[in-house]
């Protein structure tokens, strides 16, 4: 685990070229050395190459180009070509590895104290003893960890097949230490101390356990106690250095102690490695059992919680009935913890035995889980075991009070929230104390709080803190305020966690409230993009295509929209919310289209078969009847229930288009609720009729006129049946309807020809005059009518 590192932004979201492979970068001040992460694919980093040159420290990455984004990092570099280079502010050893998953280049600086530092411990500790070629000198003349399987450096030929290179060095996320080339102007490898150290990590009192070391043989009893009763590892690390054993029972006992040694000497990973080749060399099966589990042990240690963890799972799955079975599942559980995997942790803390310090735990890990009303029984129950642990333990008295305010005790939470002044977990303590009085209402004083809990050092506790602030300045209805804080967070503060995640969706919502569409989408964007997108930011993102929807203008259409976020809400667990976009993405054409047919071929149901007919009724109205009947016969075969007119208002589209006139008004003689284009329909289909099949017209004309006068219709429909009454000379019932035509829309002109032509009232006259006064055909036609009215009437007078 690394901790504490000034982040770097991943190479998804930061401004790079497009052919420039991302390289990340991260770096963190610990006691005693400075740590520098790189991060990228693994053919980047592991042709990764480590020279120093005085205070410089030069990484080169041959083969593709690579770009990083500037950032303020603890540390100065830049970049030259193919190297970034580091500029130290003392000269430094270094400690170098690789992790993967992701792939990883880690370099640990360790500042060389000045000459008078170096002469006055050398009073105090002599330098050891330099030996002949004998099994410590390669771990103290190179900083590497040969522990890949397979890898030519390790001391290990055989033996190997017992497996336990093979299953502990290697993790479940494959993640592996690994030897990495390096060019320096020292030997610098005899300087390494405190590395890896996780300073958060609790002792708790299982950890204590007293092993039993029955198992060290005579000749190795007066080594033993000089590590132990001594308490002076470099001298054993001396001795044993020059007298490896030659007989392979000795072997196992040998790399024990060795381990043990270098364990005390704070020399970790090489530690690990003798632990080991402890293990594969013993035959003693109490051995192999502690050499396995202390390795666990110095990986927690050392802050690798993930090779921790797996090493863990492992003893537990191979040695069930071991003494040490309690103290597995209790460091399994703590590394579960560590990675966040608490309901996982508190199986293993109820097989971790019942001290203080177990309960404690796996209350932890309860509360962190936000199994609240559980934690707070465990918590009683550890108390009743141990009252003063809570005191001795900052994590859990921290918690106590999150178990307070979690549960609505808030009274007795503020009380001992506020009594955590000091420590680790104060700034946590201080952003507690902030959310209880966001609770109360009382947002100034929250805002104060957060506002003190937003200089914290910890980044995570920063970005809460900023992230409350802007809930806060949210709900006191400052709104400018509430999307400062959140910028804050998005420019100065990036982070792939949930809670950055959190951040950009709520300012994506503020910016939609401000009318700010374009940078809303952009941030919404920004989040589906990365792995394991929220649930919310879809949310978010239907939000704003429905409301694109609804509006005719502002700065992105529906239209714009779907085609940049339109690929990420292709989901059958949406399919409701896509057939309403689809219904107002219809006008659009192309993206509907595109849509309907989507959700034919990926959803089953209602949504399959809605779509399936809003597309067979946009290719009717667009002419393509093969189309239009190919997703009738999807409805069809669906065995749904019938969607009413719908589905008899397209087949009869269908079967009028292919001169099936029977099956056509069959059809629309089935319609329950008619429309004015069912009546169109209809009046094309007496026309027809009249030319192929005139016995059956009058049928036809009888339906017409029921439908009209159930359903009314506009002006054409009247005209359309006024034609045909007056074709077959039925004046009087043509004159009622073209009446009816000329009322609901009084400029139609060809109603107003008739009226005048047939009318007998004294009214006709006057039409006709109107329309004379045109200079369209009918305006002609009725300026002829007129003349012929005029000597119609004047050969009346004469006659007269």
């Amino acid at each position: 685990m690394l901790l504490a590192l000034y982040p770097q932004p991943d190479g998804s979201h930061a401004a790079l070229e497009s052919d420039n492979v991302p390289l990340q970068i991260r770096a963190s001040d610990h006691p005693g050395f400075l740590r520098i992460v790189l991060e990228g694919p693994d053919d980047l980093i592991s042709k990764g190459k480590v020279s120093q040159k005085g205070h410089e420290i030069m990484v080169n990455f041959p083969g593709p180009a690579f770009a990083v984004k500037q950032q303020k990092l603890p540390v100065s570099y830049r970049k030259n070509n193919d190297a970034l280079i580091f500029a130290l502010k003392n000269s430094s050893d270094l400690k170098i590895f690789s992790l993967d998953s992701p792939s990883r280049l880690v370099i640990d600086a360790y500042p060389k104290a000045d000459t008078k530092t170096v002469n006055a411990t050398e009073k105090n500790n002599p330098p050891l003893k330099k030996v002949g070629n004998t099994p410590l000198n390669p771990l103290l003349k190179a900083p590497t960890v040969g522990l890949n399987r397979g890898d030519k450096s390790s001391p290990l030929k055989k033996g190997e097949a017992g497996g336990f290179s093979n299953r502990i060095i290697t993790t479940s996320a494959g993640r592996k230490l690994k030897t990495l080339p390096y060019e320096g102007d020292g030997d610098f490898s005899n300087k390494l101390s405190e590395q890896y150290i996780d300073t958060k990590t609790e002792v708790t009192a299982s950890d204590k356990t007293t092993y039993d070391y029955n198992f060290i043989p005579e000749k190795y009893k007066k080594v033993w106690s000089v590590l132990k009763a001594e308490n002076n590892p470099f001298k054993v690390i001396a001795e044993l250095s020059a007298n490896k054993p030659n007989d392979a029972d000795s072997l196992g006992i040998y790399h024990f102690i060795y381990g043990e040694a270098l364990d005390g000497a704070k020399k970790y990973l090489e530690a690990i490695e003798q632990l080991r080749l402890a293990y594969v060399y013993s035959t003693n099966t109490e051995l192999k059992e502690l050499a396995f589990i202390r390795r666990a042990e110095i990986y927690q240690k050392t802050g690798l919680v993930y090779e921790a963890k797996t090493n863990y799972s492992i003893f537990i799955k191979d040695f069930p009935s071991s003494k040490y079975i309690a103290k597995a599942h209790l460091g399994f559980a703590n590394s579960l913890s560590a990675t966040g995997e608490f309901s996982e942790a508190v199986r293993h803390y109820e097989n971790a035995g019942r001290g203080a310090d177990v309960l404690f735990s796996m209350a932890n890990a309860l509360q962190r889980s936000g199994k609240v009303e559980e934690a707070g029984k465990a918590y009683h129950n550890a108390t009743l075991v141990d009252s003063s642990y809570p005191g001795k333990s900052p994590e859990t008295y921290y918690l106590i009070g999150e178990n307070m305010r979690t549960a609505g005790r808030i009274t007795e939470a503020k009380r001992h929230m506020s009594g955590i002044n000091t420590g680790p977990f104060r700034d946590n303590a201080i952003i507690s104390l902030g959310l209880i009085a966001m609770e109360e209402a009382d947002y100034p004083r929250a805002i104060e709080y957060f506002k003190s809990g937003a200089f914290s050092k910890d980044r995570k506790i920063k970005e809460e803190a900023l992230l409350n602030l802007s809930l806060t300045y949210l709900k006191a209805n400052n709104l400018k305020e509430s999307i400062s804080s959140l910028e804050e967070i998005r420019h100065s503060h990036f982070d792939s966690s949930g809670r950055y995640k959190e951040t950009l969706i709520l300012l994506a919502k503020l910016y939609r409230k401000e009318g700010r569409g374009k940078e809303s989408v952009s941030l919404l964007k920004e989040v589906v993009y990365g792995k394991e997108p929220p649930a919310e930011a879809f949310a978010e993102l239907e939000t704003l295509l429905l409301e694109a929807g609804e509006r005719t203008t502002g700065e992105l259409s529906l239209a714009d929209l779907w085609k940049e976020v339109g690929q990420w809400m292709l989901d059958p667990s949406r399919e409701e919310f896509l057939l309403k976009i689809a219904n107002k993405l219809k006008p659009h054409g192309g993206p509907f289209l595109k849509l309907c047919s989507w959700l034919v071929e990926n959803t089953s149901g209602k949504a399959r078969t809605t779509a399936a007919l809003e597309l067979a009724d946009y290719y009717v109205g667009l002419g393509n009847m093969p189309a239009a009947e190919r997703y009738i016969t999807v409805f069809k075969d669906s065995k749904a229930k019938d969607a009413g007119d719908a589905v008899q208002r397209i087949e009869a589209r269908i079967n009028y288009s292919n001169k099936r006139l029977d099956p056509a008004l069959k059809n629309l003689m089935a319609i329950k609720e008619f429309e004015s284009s069912d009546l169109k329909l209809l009046g094309k289909i007496i026309n027809a009729v009249k030319e192929t099949a005139p016995d059956n017209t009058q049928k036809v004309v009888a339906f017409y006129e029921k439908m009209i006068n159930k359903f009314d219709g506009d002006a054409e429909d009247y005209i359309m049946l006024a034609d045909y009454h007056y074709d077959k000379e039925r004046d009087d019932r043509a004159l009622s309807y073209y009446g009816t035509a000329h009322e609901k829309d009084p400029d139609d002109e060809w109603a107003m020809y008739r009226l005048g032509s047939i009318s007998d009232t004294d009214g006709k006259n006057e039409m006709l005059d109107k329309l004379q006064k045109g200079d369209s055909l009918i305006s002609r036609l009725a300026k002829t009518k007129l003349r012929g009215l005029s000597i119609i009437n004047k050969i009346d007078e004469v006659y007269q």
